[in-house]
């Protein structure tokens, strides 16, 4: 199952856990375990200016993104300017 890997603020949602187990064939059924296990996270990634990592590679938008058996998914929040 695919490693899903949170850091920062985003721990903040789940007590402190930073690592779950993930069965998702893409960033879509992503979301759906993540509604499950964690609730607070699901609408993040749906959010406007949030990116998912998956395997180093960077999505915007894309809830089709492929996600493999082994993969290392990072959820990355937007970015502000100052």
């Amino acid at each position: 199952m695919a490693q899903l890997i949170l850091t920062g603020s985003l721990k903040n949602l789940t007590n402190g856990i930073g690592e779950f187990t993930i069965q998702a064939r893409n960033v879509h059924q992503l979301v759906g375990e993540l509604k499950r296990i964690c609730p607070p996270l699901a609408p993040l990634i749906e959010s406007e200016g949030f990116a998912v990592a998956i395997d180093g590679e960077i999505y915007q938008d894309i809830l089709f993104a492929a996600i493999s058996e082994n993969s290392e998914i990072h959820l990355i929040p937007p970015i502000g300017a100052g």
